[in-house]
């Protein structure tokens, strides 16, 4: 997620660019939209709180913190906070590990994380520090376990994900990627609905979209990039970069925003060259 313009005073928003936990670190209040999301999230207030409302509910619930799981689509009115985000990894079980530590649920969207204070303050932490990717990876993974044990995936789901990273450009069958687990394709697709909570192609599109932001990072010219990441067309990056992060791409990329995108190092070299299949 991309932040608003904000004085030069102002230190950029952070993002952690990375198709395991991406994190966006604000710094002044984001404006969002609907959401349909594609991975599961994090959403902690640093600042203030916000409301949200799952689609087809009536109540709007105000909180600082929210599990987003992945497939939700959520309505979000941001009231003035500034806000941190995580999408979580969906071969480590980090959904499920963040589930068990919220106290509230409202229509399927779990909120009001415990120890709340503690993860604020040290989100905040994290982001006065700027460490690098490694490092910032490493503290929010002790941020999300809180000393749980990973809980990680179904082991043919993890290695589907696996692989829907390393070829997400590429239209591999889901009967091909059924076969290397064992699986029937209707038994793929159940059992990755069940434990990923999203269909196995749109959850395929996340990885392209962290494909495509780590090609314009290296410097790949966008129509490039849109299409070695595998879209369709700029169409297509567009609606799934606003369905995702509920802002416009156009929003993201303009010269008015004020955010510092890291990566790791070898992420954006691997990808121009091409990754295995």
């Amino acid at each position: 997620m991309p932040n608003r313009l904000c004085p030069n005073t102002c230190p950029p928003a952070l993002i952690y660019v990375s198709s395991r936990r991406y994190i966006y670190l604000g710094q002044t209040q984001l404006p969002i939209r609907d959401l349909h999301s594609a991975a599961a999230s994090l959403v902690v207030c640093l600042q203030g709180s916000v409301s949200f409302r799952a689609a087809g509910a009536r109540r709007w619930v105000s909180t600082r913190s929210l599990l987003i799981p992945a497939g939700s689509r959520i309505c979000i009115d941001n009231q003035g906070a500034v806000f941190a985000a995580c999408y979580l990894d969906a071969a480590r079980g980090d959904c499920s590990v963040l589930r068990r530590r919220m106290n509230a649920m409202s229509d399927g969207i779990c909120h009001d994380i415990s120890d709340e204070s503690l993860l604020i303050a040290e989100l905040i932490r994290l982001r006065g520090d700027a460490p690098d990717f490694a490092e910032a990876q490493r503290r929010m993974q002790a941020l999300i376990l809180q000393g749980a044990t990973d809980a990680g995936s179904d082991p043919r789901i993890a290695h589907v994900i696996e692989r829907l990273r390393d070829t997400a450009s590429l239209n591999i069958p889901v009967g091909a990627l059924a076969e290397e687990v064992g699986l029937s394709e209707s038994g793929l697709i159940r059992l990755f609905g069940l434990q990923v909570g999203v269909p196995l192609r749109r959850h395929r599109l996340w990885y392209r979209l962290i494909d495509f932001l780590l090609l314009v990072l290296k410097g790949m010219p966008t129509p490039l990039a849109i299409r070695r990441s595998g879209f369709t067309d700029a169409a297509h990056l567009s609606r799934c970069y606003s369905g995702f992060f509920g802002v416009n791409l156009s929003y993201a990329f303009s010269k008015n925003t004020h955010v510092r995108y890291i990566a790791a190092p070898s992420a954006a070299s691997a990808l121009a060259v091409g990754r295995p299949g």
